[in-house]
């Protein structure tokens, strides 16, 4: 496909993306990550740069390009331009997923104001207390139990990689043996997430916690009544969204910028550990 304006009104998107879809299965493996994402994500490709869906895939960045080469399209820039056509053309916006009943956006609208809500915290006294323990802390536990301890758990593993010393804490596994020695130099903080009904265990740990001088941050949603008598250090998310069971989606919402807040401010070597990270990853053979 030739370079150039001209090209662009020859161009189809949706042919593009035929192939695309149809050549997946033959794809190379790192090329194949980079055409699901595009398969996935056609509504928001736009917006994003070579170097974002690079991230986003797991690829290097030439790979975006070297795939689209290899479906005939000059590259990301050409990409962009074809969607703009093919939308200019015809008179419609971008595309978007399936228009939702008026009750299914009533949800997404309820679901959106609640990771608003969250978002809404970031300055307040809550979010600072929980922020400054989690980057100042030599050592963090991360806990929740019932329907949220998966999603403690997998708190636990991103977290550790943005500081070091962070590990997931199962009272009922351990008997709280990780507590037996003294704390060490630099203090240490137990992050809890709980949802209603809460597990009592969760203000039980808290404030085990608290008396051995531990700090202590809690995400929970916006019924808990017993954060606010053990730690300044209180999130709370709302839950009641209109579905079956309590959305989790704040509490998602909170851990991921209380996250995004430790990495930023920890003083750790970030890319040296993430490199630490992957090229463990790659000894092992998981990926």
């Amino acid at each position: 496909m030739p370079n150039g304006f001209s090209s662009y009104a020859e161009a189809s998107i949706d042919e593009l993306m035929s192939k695309m879809e149809a050549g997946l299965s033959d794809l190379p493996k790192q090329e194949a990550k980079v055409a699901q994402y595009f398969l996935l994500n056609r509504a928001s490709i736009s917006f994003e740069s070579g170097k974002g869906i690079a991230q986003k895939a797991g690829v290097a960045e030439i790979t975006v390009g070297r795939m689209l080469r290899r479906f005939g399209c000059a590259g990301l820039k050409e990409f962009k331009a074809m969607l703009r056509h093919r939308y200019s053309i015809i008179g419609e916006s971008l595309p978007r997923d399936t228009e939702l009943s008026s009750d299914w956006q009533a949800q997404r609208d309820a679901e959106l104001l609640a990771v608003s809500t969250v978002y809404g915290k970031i300055d307040s006294p809550g979010f600072a207390a929980a922020e400054r323990y989690l980057r100042q802390s030599a050592e963090v536990h991360v806990t929740g139990f019932q329907t949220v301890r998966g999603l403690a758990e997998d708190v636990a593993r991103r977290l550790a990689l943005a500081r070091p010393r962070v590990r997931f804490l199962s009272g009922h596994d351990s008997m709280l043996s990780e507590w037996l020695d003294p704390l060490p130099e630099g203090g240490s903080c137990l992050l809890i997430i709980d949802v209603i009904p809460y597990a009592s265990e969760c203000e039980t740990l808290a404030r085990i916690a608290r008396d051995q001088g531990r700090d202590v941050v809690v995400v929970t949603d916006e019924y808990c009544h017993w954060a606010h008598d053990v730690t300044d250090a209180v999130i709370n998310t709302p839950s009641k969204t209109g579905l079956f069971l309590e959305s989790t989606l704040g509490i998602t919402a909170a851990t991921s910028l209380l996250i995004h807040a430790t990495a930023s401010g920890s003083g750790t070597d970030l890319a040296r550990r993430m490199g630490d990270w992957k090229r463990l990853s790659r000894q092992m053979r998981i990926f």
